[in-house]
């Protein structure tokens, strides 16, 4: 996943800028450098990390035994650098003594990181990995009966932190479901609504904003969030289960605004929700912005400021009746 994608899969689709729009905003260098502050700031990897080192064998015990000496097979679609797939490679090769794994990312530099990961973690000896530098969507697109005894399907497929852009979520769900085996598991991450200070302080903003006299709207950005997927998982029937996890994002630059590092937060935020950044907010909006932000903080003994925000870890088992709904409609 390239650094753009990830800053996408973190809140949402950003609107890149070009030549037809009205309004100014961040070149795509200067958005990198405000996603490397909200990285910096955040802890959402480390606490996706702990969730795979705790919880994900909860996961593994749903996936179906190889039969046989069978290969369990895993597909990571937009993979990045590795970080998470290794941490979930290194617990499944404990129960699978034969793995071999996808990983899909369009980002050959973060393929590259992924590869050396790999090579410095001998626990990963039995693993059979291979790289494709390709977009989830051009992926998915392998029709399903080309899956052969050569090219067989998967026994367990992760999407995370990825649905915010392809252009169908339920498209790419129930491509990479056909992926899947009977039995088979899909892990999906999302950003979730709920308990999302940063997504509530931006509806309050938008309404105070409103009321304003003779205050245009903010134009929006498309942003896709866990019960966009829940919606699309009920309507196609797939069988599934959620937890909510929570991280924290130390916002105390923004309140300041007087660093650089605020500056670049502030832009970060303003740009995941909205189609400019923060400087080119009114001086007006600029200050109901960061009154909303105060109202959503939670102070901490070190004087820091935080906001919570949470997202949700969905896990989709493919049922038989599935499969055989599946076998149906390749009939037909």
């Amino acid at each position: 996943m390239s650094c753009l994608d990830y800053c996408t899969a973190v809140f949402g689709r950003l609107r890149l800028p070009s030549k037809e729009d009205k309004m100014r905003t961040l070149k795509e260098h200067q958005y990198h450098r405000s996603l490397d502050e909200f990285l910096r700031r955040c802890d959402q990897e480390q606490v996706m990390l702990k969730w795979i080192q705790n919880n994900f064998s909860r996961v593994l015990d749903k996936i179906p035994s190889s039969l046989n000496g069978e290969t369990t097979r895993f597909i990571g679609v937009g993979c990045g650098n590795g970080i998470m797939d290794v941490e979930m490679l290194k617990k499944a090769s404990e129960l699978h003594p034969r793995l071999h794994n996808i990983g899909i990312d369009p980002n050959g530099d973060a393929l590259g990181v992924f590869k050396e990961r790999v090579q410095t973690e001998p626990r990963l000896d039995n693993v059979n990995i291979e790289w494709t530098q390709e977009t989830a969507e051009k992926y998915q697109n392998v029709p399903p009966k080309s899956f052969t005894k050569e090219a067989p399907r998967s026994h367990f497929i992760h999407m995370l932190h990825m649905l915010y852009h392809v252009s169908s979520i339920e498209g790419a769900i129930q491509k990479y479901y056909d992926m899947l085996v009977e039995g088979g598991v899909m892990l999906i991450s999302l950003a979730s609504r709920s308990n999302n200070q940063l997504y509530n302080t931006f509806k309050k903003f938008e309404t105070l904003q409103s009321n304003q006299t003779n205050s245009s709207p903010i134009e929006r950005n498309d942003k896709r969030y866990s019960d966009d997927v829940i919606a699309v998982l009920e309507k196609l029937g797939f069988e599934y289960s959620v937890e909510s996890v929570e991280y924290r994002l130390d916002v105390s630059g923004c309140l300041e605004r007087k660093t650089e590092g605020g500056k670049l937060l502030l832009d970060f935020v303003c740009l995941t929700n909205a189609a400019q950044s923060y400087e080119t907010l009114s001086e007006e909006n600029q200050r109901v912005l960061i009154d909303c932000l105060k109202e959503s903080c939670t102070s901490t003994e070190d004087g820091k400021n935080h906001v919570k925000l949470t997202f949700d870890i969905i896990t989709v088992v493919k049922s038989l009746e599935g499969a055989i709904k599946e076998q149906v409609n390749g009939i037909k």
